[in-house]
């Protein structure tokens, strides 16, 4: 084990933490992402390391949410991983950096298209076959990998895309990235992250994502059935409740209901007495 000196971006205390030797031999391009739980301060991150045990980036989830129990149907939970020919996460982990992940996954929960510019060709298959599998019997992906000679050329063609490069928004005309509001997307991808078992982190991942749109296609499906035209807070916390007897934190709440508006194109309102129910239900 080799001992690496972080500084939590929280708080800013700082901590050693070990890395495996044997996985630094393995990078030959790319950052491992190492998850650092609570054992230099209360906080828990991600950070990112080259081959030389030098530190390029930290990730963290700005909130600690507690994901609704909810069981994902049968048919739908995936049981193993695809084929390192077809998705390696290893390399995912490695070549897609945490807020990269977390700005995609937003443009998927909002029905966005999206391109993201990457210069290693060999990745192209393999991340957008990521998320196609995490998006499997859920949301609509619209992802384009695109080398930036390639955009360039074609620019004016994807001008209402959102464009990403690393961790650097290119475009995004409509001001759909606010990393400020994404609080349970950066908390999926840490989730994700620093889970070490590459089977078990793809299929909480992708069960999560499932499980987001589960809840929200099932309130479509009610305002459907009902024939209702607007909906307001009130009646997704009643609808929730009444379905599958849960309680959802604010700020999940919030997450359903910008699927809800953005994904799915429902009117929703706040009522007057919002305040009254949002928080725990």
């Amino acid at each position: 084990m080799t001992k690496i000196q972080v500084t939590c971006p929280s708080c800013q205390k700082k901590g050693l933490i070990d890395v495996s030797e044997e996985i630094l031999k393995n990078i030959t391009r790319g950052l491992l992402a190492v998850n650092v739980p609570d054992i230099i301060c209360e906080h828990t991150f991600i950070v990112y390391v080259d081959k030389n045990l030098a530190i390029r980036d930290y990730f963290m989830a700005d909130f600690k949410i507690e994901l609704p129990q909810i069981s994902v149907p049968e048919g739908i939970t995936e049981k193993k991983i695809p084929s390192k020919e077809v998705v390696n996460l290893d390399l995912i982990k490695l070549n897609v950096p945490a807020i990269l992940l977390t700005y995609v996954l937003k443009c998927i929960f909002s029905k966005k298209e999206a391109i993201i510019i990457m210069e290693s060709s060999f990745l192209n298959e393999h991340v957008l076959n990521f998320f196609k599998f995490i998006t499997q019997d859920s949301f609509e992906i619209k992802i384009k990998l695109l080398s930036k000679e390639e955009y360039k050329n074609n620019k004016k063609n994807y001008k209402d895309y959102i464009v990403f490069e690393g961790n650097e928004i290119i475009n995004d005309s409509d001001k759909i990235i606010d990393i400020k509001k994404l609080k349970v997307e950066k908390h999926l991808v840490q989730v994700f992250l620093a889970e070490s078992d590459l089977s078990y982190s793809y299929i909480v991942f992708k069960n999560e994502i499932h499980k987001a749109y589960n809840l929200a296609k099932s309130i479509l499906e009610r305002t459907n059935q009902e024939n209702q035209k607007k909906i307001n807070f009130k009646y997704i916390v009643d609808l929730i409740v009444e379905k599958f007897n849960i309680k959802l934190e604010k700020m999940y709440l919030d997450f359903i209901v910008e699927i809800l508006k953005h994904y799915f194109g429902l009117e929703i309102t706040e009522a007057s007495d919002v305040g009254d129910f949002l928080g725990f239900i």
